[in-house]
């Protein structure tokens, strides 16, 4: 259980930046509305640079958000880290998931999937996996995502994933529950 725990803290700033590009998003298309060579569209409207950055954001501000909370209540994680590891690690991690989201929807246009279709798996994961490659490459942080850690992350976050919109769907934030 702990493990489970640790990872879902862990990945919290990779978890979130989703929602706040929803929330924060809009305005010009990170690809500018351009085609690829295949003629559709790159990303697509759904992906724009205000959301992409305020997924970043989102990331960060969430991160620190759980430093309070460490601080509070005398455990730590993020606060064993400095805090320009704290940040270039969370940054990681939130960049990585927004790369990842828009590389997954790069992906989708690519087998002629519209916007908000679901995409299984992909849609689940390759957040996450772009999420560990930019942070766990960094050899400041390669302790951190030890091999439980990964393994674990890749096998709940589909499950989390799902239960987060079905309860955003059941609220009626979303209009699929997917």
């Amino acid at each position: 259980m702990e493990v489970i725990l640790r990872t879902i803290w862990l990945l919290l700033p990779a978890y979130t930046p989703n929602n706040f590009a929803v929330i924060l998003g809009g305005g010009r298309p990170l690809d500018f509305g351009r085609k690829f060579l295949d003629g559709r569209r790159i990303l697509g409207d759904g992906k724009t640079i205000r959301g992409f950055f305020g997924g970043i954001f989102g990331g960060i501000l969430i991160a620190h958000v759980q430093i309070l909370i460490e601080n509070t209540f005398g455990f730590s994680l993020y606060s064993s880290l400095g805090y320009l590891e704290f940040l270039h690690l969370t940054f990681l991690l939130s960049f990585g998931s927004m790369v990842g989201d828009s590389f997954g929807s790069f992906i989708k246009r690519r087998f002629g999937f519209e916007r908000g279709r679901s995409f299984p798996i992909l849609d689940q994961l390759t957040f996450l996996i772009f999420a560990y490659l930019f942070a766990s490459t960094s050899p400041s942080f390669s302790h951190l995502f030890t091999s439980d850690v990964i393994v674990v992350g890749l096998l709940m976050t589909p499950i989390l994933h799902i239960l987060v919109n079905v309860v955003a769907y059941k609220l009626k934030l979303k209009e699929v529950w997917w």
